[in-house]
């Protein structure tokens, strides 16, 4: 009988008693207690497995399951079992699915989620505390104050999603979010207490988990005790999936499933995650990977490979782009060159410290830790280099762009008009919608300062259209034996197009097209055959005439103006 998929299983002893799918990361726990520093914070971005690792992590150290031996048998922290096994009282706080609407519901939630951690502890393991009203930290401090008198052993704290509600403050209310985690504020008192309470001894252990650094970085000195380890290159896979993990997944789960054939698929969505330098190989969302899994299971066909949970999650990017303030020109350079497909250094911000201005650097590494980046190489002189990981992100990087689009005009573009130009390419293969759609949005734009025309951002307005579709399997600067295509529609999700496509753009400025005229358009149309003809012989051309019949564009723009286009 085959296992059941865990989409959104987060609690270990579920998964285990009702026979779910397990992939083996229980030697990382033996690691974690080896260290020498017994107070860590380990970061990751939305939806990667980092509730189920705390859920790991509690039924392992929790001394009320010393007699649940068959939930760690089979695995590997099992067979190799540590010296802190089961000799600790678990507490555990998450700070997911607070109501960040105002201040006060913010810090209301915070409190009640505190709460609930002491209510289940006192429940778990039978001991009295009258739980009274007050803050969060005042609260904390009487419940250990008693723990100490009646507890015969150290607490282990376990903290999921700590910076949850605060990454959702910092992009709309960031005044608030500094008053949070000032001298005085309320989630500066609660870690505040917490670090005193490792000095009385009551705490001894302590694993937080997170998406990004600010929000503790913002404690400075109200709890300066944790080590960062998210990219530390031992624990770079401790989360996610790696490729020989995904390939053991389908061949258990889905025996009929072509894994090879596929691999190349999946890798294009929902690999590309790399969170240290040094680290050898890139890592699966395993989130991603299981709704694709559930949903293969359960329909025996690929509808859809973007999991809109995922999305909802992902989509808080927007109000990333415009923490502080507005969307400013540096980060909307940024934007554009990571949706143009380019790589970009980044000096990655361990610290961050927002009483000083927040920096490029500080947001493209906002960027990395929620997942939106991940690092792509690391030159001869050692600079870190990064790019956007997935497909899936790709997408919503678009998304993004296009509502930007939709502010600056002032109305919505129809998806509609949308879809009828990419519908056009895969039935009758033809263009001809696709760039008199692009021809109406730079028209519109011209008269305003949010873009410059040149090659590239055509080429991004075109991509922004034929992001929206399943059709295609959309890329940009396709790298080939000899060059770089300009964008190339390979097989997609949803339907066999009859068409496939390259499309090579060409611009010419507009006081140059007055000058010199039409003999400019004749120059640009050789340059992009003799491109093309060079392309034809590559691999990846090849591979997609296979498939079907493989139509290749010239399209060449004067100003906002699409003066040509050459079908080769």
């Amino acid at each position: 009988m085959r296992k059941r998929i865990p989409y959104g299983i987060s609690n270990f002893e579920k998964l285990v008693k009702e026979d779910y799918y397990f992939v083996d990361k229980t030697k990382y726990i033996e690691l974690l207690e080896n260290m020498n520093e017994p107070y860590l914070i380990f970061l990751r971005p939305r939806r990667f497995g980092k509730s189920l690792l705390i859920s790991i992590l509690e039924n392992y150290y929790d001394i009320n399951n010393k007699d649940k031996e068959d939930l760690f048998r089979d695995l590997y922290i099992g067979e190799n079992p540590t010296r802190l096994k089961n000799s600790y009282y678990i507490l555990k706080f998450s700070f997911s699915g607070i109501d960040t609407r105002d201040e006060k519901s913010t810090e209301i939630g915070f409190v009640e989620n505190v709460k609930d951690g002491i209510i289940k502890f006192c429940n778990k393991y039978k001991v009295k505390h009258k739980i009274e009203g007050g803050k969060s930290a005042e609260i904390l401090k009487r419940f250990l104050t008693d723990m100490e008198d009646i507890l015969d052993k150290k607490i282990y704290l376990l903290i999921d999603e700590y910076d949850h509600f605060a990454n959702e403050i910092l992009g709309f209310n960031y005044n608030f979010f500094s008053e949070a985690v000032s001298k005085n504020g309320f989630v500066r008192k609660f870690y505040e207490e917490i670090k005193d309470r490792t000095a009385s001894g009551i705490v001894d252990r302590i694993f937080i988990t997170g998406v990004t650094p600010i929000t503790l970085d913002s404690l400075t000195s109200g709890f300066n005790i944790a080590t960062n380890i998210t990219v530390e290159s031992e624990f770079n896979n401790m989360l996610g999936f790696t490729k020989s993990e995904v390939k053991k997944l389908f061949e258990d789960i889905l025996p009929e499933y072509d894994i090879e054939q596929n691999m190349e698929k999946l890798k294009n969505y929902y690999d590309g995650y790399k969170f240290n330098r040094k680290a050898k190989e890139y890592i699966y969302n395993s989130t991603m990977i299981m709704y694709y899994v559930s949903n293969y299971q359960r329909k025996g066909e690929e509808e859809e490979l973007v999991d809109s949970n995922v999305v909802s999650d992902y989509k808080k990017m927007a109000n990333l782009f415009r923490i502080g303030g507005e969307l400013t020109e540096d980060r909307r350079k940024v934007l554009e060159k990571l949706i143009n497909g380019e790589e970009q250094s980044l000096n990655l911000t361990r610290v961050y410290n927002l009483s000083g201005k927040f920096n490029i650097e500080d947001f493209k590494s906002l960027l990395f830790y929620m997942g939106f980046l991940s690092i792509s190489k690391v030159d001869i002189l050692g600079r870190i280099y990064v790019k956007v990981p997935n497909y899936v992100i790709k997408e919503l990087y678009f998304e993004y762009f296009q509502e930007l689009i939709n502010e600056s005009l002032g109305y919505e573009i129809e998806y509609n008009d949308i879809e009828d130009a990419i519908v056009e390419i895969g039935l009758d293969g033809k263009i001809d919608k696709l760039t008199k759609l692009t021809e109406e949005v730079l028209l519109k734009l011209s008269n305003r300062d949010f873009i410059k025309f040149d090659e590239k951002y055509i080429k991004i307005i075109m991509l922004m259209f034929l992001y929206r579709s399943n059709i295609y399997y959309v890329k940009t600067e396709e790298e080939v034996e000899k060059g770089y295509i300009d964008i190339i529609l390979k097989k997609g999700v949803m339907g066999k197009p009859r068409y496939y496509g390259i499309i090579e753009l060409k611009y010419i400025k507009k006081s140059d097209y007055e000058k010199y005229g039409d003999k400019l358009i004749e120059e640009k149309l050789g340059e992009g055959k003799e491109q093309l003809k060079k392309y034809e012989e590559s691999e990846e051309v090849k591979q997609l005439e296979e498939l079907g019949k493989v139509k290749k564009w010239i399209v060449v723009f004067v100003g906002w103006e699409c003066k040509r286009i050459e079908d080769i």
